[in-house]
Formats: structure tokens, C-alpha cells, sequence
């Protein structure tokens, strides 16, 4: 990405610290356990945050969660956002078939209807809704959210595919970024087929 950042934060936002542990475990099998070349783009306050041992029910400050991000992607390169869709699918398998294996109903509408009721435990920022819009789709929206960053919304693309393909959606499982708050949009909208 090029230009300004169309990042958004506040002091209040944060991710659970098993976001960020999900997308070091992908760095860390990308380039290595140290994982050197990511930690070149990081600031002194996140390389601090990482360097003891984050839990996964710590709470993580959302901008933390970004820039490894966008280091992670500098590293990675050449393509940005295919990083970030791996890491969300990356997150999405981690988790979905280890602390949260709870969470896979084996139905996708339950599974997101569950989620939209679990957002605060994950996140501290936004509203989550979950709307069917058939038997094979649905779309989930995160309204009044006071942080965002496409970077987020990209890797959240990548979760939701992961999540469908856990389900044993039949497919082809689809998942659209149709609006973005970082694009000025009232709510970030994910529209899902499969």
C-alpha cells in the first residue's frame, strides 16, 4: 500500500493475544523461530510486547496487531495482501481446531451467528451482525467500530474462507470485502457464499 495510512486507532482497541500468536506462528514458520527479517520492521514498543511471552487471553493493542502485519507482509513480499490472507487463514486453522475447536458447528450460519455474540471476547472495538441471506449465504458486518485498518479487514477475508472451508462448506466457498470503514463506509462488510 502506497500514500497515507488509512489505519485507525484508539488507545482503547485491542485483539485477543490469540490473533497475535496466530500470525507469529505463521511468521515464525515462514522465516524461521526468530523470525529476524519481520522484527526489522517492527517499533521498540511491539518488539517489547513480543518479547515475553504473550498469552492467548492476553489483550493485545490493535495497532501491535498491524504493524506485525505489515511487517510480516514487507518481509514476505512482493504481495502484500496475499500475506494477509494467508494469516487470516493461517488464524482461522490454528485456532478453530485447537482452543476454539468448540466453536466449528459443522453449520456456516450457526458458526457466524455464534460469532457476531463472541466479538467482544475477541476484540474490544466494533459491533458484529450476522445476516442469512440464503440457505448458502450470508453476510457479516462490523458496524460503529472506533479502529480498523484494511490490513485487518483483509486478514479477516482470509479467516472467513479458512472457517468455511473448516465447516466442510460444499462450496465454492466466496468471500467478498464489499465496504470498509477505512474507505469511509458506515461498516465493514463481508459478503459469504458456499
Amino acid at each position: 500500500m502506497s500514500g497515507p495510512s488509512p489505519d485507525r486507532f484508539d488507545d482503547k482497541a485491542s485483539v485477543k493475544g490469540t490473533m497475535l500468536r496466530a500470525h507469529l506462528s505463521w511468521a515464525a514458520n515462514r522465516f524461521g523461530p526468530g523470525f529476524e527479517t519481520v522484527k526489522q520492521g517492527l517499533s521498540a514498543p511491539v518488539l517489547a510486547l513480543l518479547s515475553r511471552p504473550v498469552l492467548p487471553t492476553d489483550w493485545v493493542p490493535f495497532s501491535a496487531l498491524i504493524e506485525l502485519d505489515r511487517a510480516i507482509a514487507a518481509a514476505a513480499g512482493p504481495d502484500p495482501e496475499e500475506t494477509w490472507l494467508a494469516l487470516g487463514r493461517h488464524s482461522a486453522a490454528l485456532n478453530l481446531t485447537g482452543v476454539y475447536k468448540g466453536f466449528i458447528s459443522g453449520e456456516p450460519h450457526r458458526f457466524f451467528e455464534r460469532m457476531t455474540v463472541l466479538h467482544h471476547q475477541f476484540q474490544t472495538f466494533g459491533r458484529s451482525a450476522y445476516e442469512r441471506l440464503g440457505d448458502s449465504s450470508g453476510r457479516v458486518r462490523i458496524e460503529n467500530t472506533s479502529a480498523f485498518s484494511p490490513v485487518y479487514c483483509i486478514s479477516g477475508r482470509g479467516y472467513y474462507q479458512e472457517a468455511l472451508r473448516l465447516l466442510h462448506a460444499p462450496g465454492p466457498i466466496v468471500v467478498r470485502h464489499t465496504a470498509c470503514a477505512a474507505d469511509g463506509a458506515p461498516a465493514c462488510v463481508f459478503e459469504l457464499a458456499w
